[in-house]
């Protein structure tokens, strides 16, 4: 996987209830951080847009997002 530019992020269980654990939803707008592995964003359930970081999220409860290209 090209860590710079992941197509997808999947949350794992625990996650917000407008969010499914499993589910592939694609990113736009990734950008890679020091400190969070990056951010990126993901419209979710509900169709609202959300902003991610790839460590310690809080849309995970403060776990980490799994990134893929396909």
């Amino acid at each position: 996987m090209n860590a710079k530019k992941p197509k997808f992020a999947i949350p794992s269980e625990g996650c917000s209830n407008n969010l499914t654990a499993g589910k592939k939803y694609e990113i736009s707008n990734f950008t890679p951080d020091a400190r969070f592995g990056g951010f990126f964003n993901i419209i979710d359930n509900d169709g609202s847009n959300l902003i991610c970081a790839l460590k310690k999220c809080a849309h995970l409860n403060g776990k980490n997002w799994i990134l893929r290209n396909k």
